[in-house]
């Protein structure tokens, strides 16, 4: 069974007492003196919280790359609970950058009210922090690489898929300038677009995931980028693929109504998997299969990870995506840090560069109290729900394949 390279909790109040402890908390405290607590102003900030929460944490050291402030760049991972737990939550954070400072908070709160009690018999948390670094440390949503890392789990080995629509308009998605007559016929040509082929053709065009332009946004990589390799081996290295059955919560934001938190699940509607998402977390689990996701089928998600690694019907993967602001909004931002990258020179640091960053940080994790409560009041109620479904599967409900 994996090592125990983290903190497990101490039995305060022991079985019944200590779980109920837990279940208060999740169902009540002060959300926001936790807001005040658990959001942070930077990645070496929310990187430090993380590791002081658990000392034991384990990092993963980025090599050669640094952060604004020449801080060392890591993913941490941390085990919380009985090492050989058969039932085990894997919560992930900055898979794409900026959005870790949203992920990294709830993980801190979860944390603190989990701090002296128990979990329940058989249940363990794998908490993963920063699954990108780079992109949380620079208020960039892609890699070191400049890889998507939400559309770098394809099979290389058999070829990407193609998307014939980012084909067409790919000139036209970061055009030379962000203003003046190359960006209107930019901003003409998309429109022709839609207006041949539909605003959903458009979206999978733009976000799905592309595999041939390094350049552009949503690329998927010509291979598994360095945050793909360490993900597999913390999986690894814990032996999440020995476990009776794992839940991963992958938070997310910048997708849906403000401050809600929309649990999407990338199963294939008629998997098992999904059946137990359904079984576990109610009609509030949506699916892009389906059509009731605020987002499109996208290529190349962690889920491919996951399934390739575990198998339908053994696991779940589930993006708690929490809205911030609008989708024209996000196009914005999005094209001025790629344009910055591509066209700008690159320079994160340049009067621009900075403004780009904090136009990134501000779109995808809102420095509004308002916004925070509501993030963390949905994290506990997917605490609470996550540990109870997978409570229950150690009694052999949840409709679990023996």
């Amino acid at each position: 069974m994996a090592p125990n390279f983290s903190l497990a909790l101490q039995q305060v109040g022991g079985g019944r007492e200590g779980q109920q402890l837990l279940t208060d908390r999740l169902e009540g405290g002060d959300l926001l003196v936790s807001v005040r607590s658990s959001f942070s102003a930077t990645y070496r900030e929310a990187r430090a919280k993380f590791v002081a929460a658990l000392p034991q944490t384990r990092a993963y050291v980025l090599p050669g790359l640094t952060g604004p402030d020449g801080e060392e760049l890591a993913v941490d991972a941390a085990w919380v609970g009985d090492p050989e737990a058969e039932c085990v939550m894997v919560a992930i954070s900055g898979v794409h950058g900026p959005e870790g400072f949203c992920g990294s908070g709830i993980q801190m709160d979860w944390l603190a009210l989990m701090k002296d009690v128990s979990l329940p018999k058989g249940v363990a948390l794998l908490f993963i922090h920063g699954l990108n670094p780079h992109g949380f440390a620079w208020d960039r949503r892609v890699t070191q690489e400049g890889c998507d890392l939400n559309r770098n789990f394809v099979d290389f080995a058999v070829g990407a898929p193609a998307n014939p629509g980012y084909d067409e308009l790919r000139p036209h998605f970061v055009p030379p300038a962000l203003d003046g007559p190359a960006f209107e016929a930019a901003r003409e040509a998309i429109r022709s677009f839609k207006h041949a082929h539909g605003e959903r053709a458009f979206q999978i065009a733009r976000k799905a995931g592309q595999y041939s332009d390094p350049d552009g946004m949503f690329f998927g990589g010509f291979e598994p980028s360095w945050s793909a390799r360490m993900l597999d081996a913390i999986a690894r290295e814990h032996a999440l693929n020995t476990r009776k059955f794992v839940a991963v919560i992958d938070v997310h934001t910048g997708l849906g109504p403000y401050g809600y938190g929309e649990l999407q699940s990338e199963h294939r509607a008629a998997s098992a998997s999904h059946g137990i998402a359904e079984h576990m977390f109610g009609p509030s689990v949506t699916s892009a299969d389906l059509g009731t996701s605020s987002s499109i089928p996208i290529e190349g998600t962690l889920q491919l990870y996951w399934e390739r690694l575990i198998g339908d019907g053994r696991h779940l993967y589930l993006a708690l995506e929490y809205g911030t602001f609008d989708t024209e909004a996000a196009q914005r931002v999005l094209l001025a840090d790629q344009w910055l990258h591509v066209h700008g020179g690159g320079d994160r640091t340049s009067a621009f560069g900075r403004e780009v960053r904090q136009h990134m940080r501000a779109h995808f994790c809102p420095d509004d109290p308002i916004w925070q409560e509501a993030v963390l009041f949905r994290g506990r109620q997917v605490l609470r729900q996550t540990l109870s479904g997978l409570t229950r599967m150690t009694q052999g409900d949840v409709g679990l394949p023996p």
